[in-house]
């Protein structure tokens, strides 16, 4: 039964990782769309900044590709920790896993709020919330389980 658990929230973790490599190819492909939800939530106009001062805009843009290509990473890590608990349910690999995983989300979260981008509030939301669903399932096998201590 708690087997079950460790891979039933392995595998939401899984997709979430999947989720988030996605979202990172949204900010790097679709980066005019998301500059422009940006630039109307605080009231200036991406447009005056791509014509009038395009050393700004480049700043913007690049901090949206590194913000796109942390997305990819993190991603990535979580899909590989993820398939790793699937092999072999560790409990260290399951707290790095929480730990990073958390910590990302929350300040994806955090970032997406302070920006005032609705679009990227709605998915940093969707994305903590299913990580921490995943993460919730396999809690009670990796509290109970004894381990060796060195």
């Amino acid at each position: 039964m708690n087997i079950r658990k460790v891979k039933q929230g392995a595998k939401i973790t899984l997709f979430n990782g999947i989720y988030m490599i996605l979202i990172g190819l949204f900010y790097n492909f679709f980066i005019n769309l998301n500059m422009k939800i940006n630039f109307n939530s605080i009231s200036k106009l991406w447009g005056f900044f791509l014509r009038y001062s395009p050393e700004i805009s480049y700043l913007f843009r690049m901090f949206n590709h590194f913000i796109g290509i942390l997305l990819i990473s993190l991603g990535m890590i979580i899909v590989y920790l993820s398939y790793f608990i699937i092999k072999r349910k560790e409990k260290m690999t399951w707290a790095i896993l929480f730990l990073s995983g958390i910590v990302f989300w929350a300040g994806f979260l955090i970032l997406s709020i302070l920006l005032k981008n609705s679009l990227n509030i709605i998915l940093a939301a969707f994305g903590w919330i299913s990580f921490v669903i995943g993460m919730v399932f396999p809690i009670k096998y990796y509290i109970t389980k004894n381990y060796r201590e060195y």
